[in-house]
């Protein structure tokens, strides 16, 4: 048993789906808009915004169009909307987008695409495919390089779709756990831990993420991360990964009960700095 080896925490980080700059002034109206975004081809209702000038964090209600999503503000930081000319991330804490394109032709309960291989995308049975012209959602019975069979009959050579499956749309991202020095807030309305390390190898991590209640601090997050930090240096060998258990803050009133259930946290972003 080599006891000198390093232990780190794993977090489920989501993965980003899309990144741009809006356009228009979405403060005052809980809107993001770019010009240059197809949206209905990429975002779900229930995505996460992050607005990457103030850290405020947003749930999509509705895709409106192509260019404009209509938001929710999340987290004890509360916002307005998306400014103009503001760095936007977006996240899938609920599905995976697996294919998105025009029907190149019509058949029975089909929806038929040739210019795409729909097994290679990782389209499964039980999957969803959304045709965004008629404003239908059929789920996959059967795939195929170019056609999925479908349970509504929907699809017709031009409409827009979008398939997904269910599941959040994440990665493993790990943590180091041992020399840590300090694990602390920037602030009690800020969804950001700080992790900062004896050693000069990793001098501080942040851990940026989304909160889900209206209500309380991130203090529960930071006691999360210190929980974990001791459970995974307390681990048995030959154990060198502990995955977060993703305590959900019980303490604190939940206010999205109808988003995945009330679950209260995802982590977007963990990286050196």
């Amino acid at each position: 048993m080599n006891t000198n080896m390093e232990k780190f925490i794993n977090f489920k980080q989501l993965d980003v789906v899309k990144t741009g700059t809006s356009t228009a002034n979405g403060a005052g109206a809980l809107t993001l808009t770019d010009s240059a975004a197809v949206f209905t081809q990429l975002v779900l209702p229930h995505a996460i915004v992050w607005d990457r000038t103030t850290d405020r964090k947003y749930l999509v209600t509705a895709v409106t169009s192509d260019t404009v999503l209509a938001l929710e503000s999340i987290g004890v930081d509360t916002g307005t909307g998306i400014p103009d000319a503001t760095a936007y991330f977006i996240y899938m804490p609920e599905y995976t987008v697996r294919q998105a394109g025009t029907a190149d032709g019509t058949g029975s309960f089909q929806l038929i695409d040739t210019g795409v291989d729909f097994v290679t995308a990782g389209v499964k049975v039980g999957d969803y495919a959304l045709d965004i012209t008629a404003a239908v959602t059929a789920k996959v019975t059967a795939v195929t390089p170019t056609i999925l069979t479908v349970d509504t009959d929907t699809f017709l050579g031009g409409d827009a779709y979008l398939v997904y499956s269910e599941g959040a749309n994440d990665l493993d991202v790990i943590m180091r756990s041992a020399d840590v020095a300090d694990v602390s807030n920037a602030a009690t309305d800020s969804s950001i831990v700080n992790v900062t390390y004896e050693s000069s190898v990793s001098s501080v991590v942040k851990i940026d993420y989304a909160y889900s209640s209206t209500v309380g601090s991130n203090s529960d997050m930071r006691g999360a991360v210190q929980d974990a930090i001791v459970e995974s240096l307390e681990t048995a060998w030959p154990n060198v990964t502990y995955d977060f258990p993703g305590l959900l803050n019980p303490a604190v009133a939940v206010t999205n009960a109808t988003w995945l259930g009330g679950r209260n946290y995802f982590f977007l972003r963990i990286q050196k700095v």
